[in-house]
């Protein structure tokens, strides 16, 4: 990463070497760019090893501690694991998507691909996890006609009122994940604006 910074240092330099203070720009800049992009990385990573943890323990649950029987609660099943599979994929995606920008292309470049990027996230974190959250609840409540059958009235009644517990955390958890989302794409944009002003004022 260190020769990275250090070639695109001297790329912005040598191309806006009138603009004054052009040092402390480009630092500022690559140094704030680079650090949410590496930040972003593992915050994906993260992602992908909690849920891939999530996605065995339930596959394991349904398979080895309560394999379902009926059409519906198999269907339950394929919803709530499909979920989890499919934001996995998304944040694997997250993650190539993070690693092309190239950071050694203008500095205006690779901060429009960053803004790209980040507004690609913002999408997941909105409508495609809504979607993914409605589908994994949908699934667990049609097992529950099935689980009613081995489990006392008041033990349904627990594990439903543990995953209303749980969605509700899982959610306040995306809310704060989209704050942050939004907080980097302004960021971003701030310093793109400011290379802008300072690209026209050569």
């Amino acid at each position: 990463m260190k020769n990275e910074f250090d070639e695109l240092q001297s790329k912005w330099l040598k191309e806006k070497k009138d603009i004054e203070n052009s040092p402390e720009v480009i630092n500022k800049t690559l140094v704030s760019i680079t650090a949410k992009k590496n930040s972003g990385i593992r915050f994906h990573y993260g992602n992908i090893a909690v849920l891939s943890i999530t996605l065995i323990g339930i596959a394991a649950f349904f398979y080895f501690v309560a394999p379902v029987k009926e059409t519906l609660s198999r269907i339950g099943v394929t919803l709530m694991l499909g979920g989890l599979l499919t934001r996995i994929v998304i944040e694997y995606i997250s993650v190539l998507k993070s690693k092309k920008i190239d950071l050694i292309d203008s500095v205006l470049e690779a901060t429009n691909n960053t803004i790209t990027f980040h507004k690609f996230r913002k999408q997941i974190h909105g409508p495609v996890t809504i979607i993914i959250v409605a589908l994994y609840s949908i699934g667990f409540y049609i097992i529950t006609p099935e689980f009613s059958l081995y489990f006392s009235t008041w033990k349904m009644i627990l594990i439903d009122a543990s995953y209303i517990i749980g969605a509700i955390i899982f959610i306040s958890f995306i809310r704060k994940s989209i704050k942050k989302e939004i907080k980097t794409l302004l960021e971003i944009i701030e310093l793109r604006n400011k290379m802008v002003e300072e690209t026209e004022t050569v």
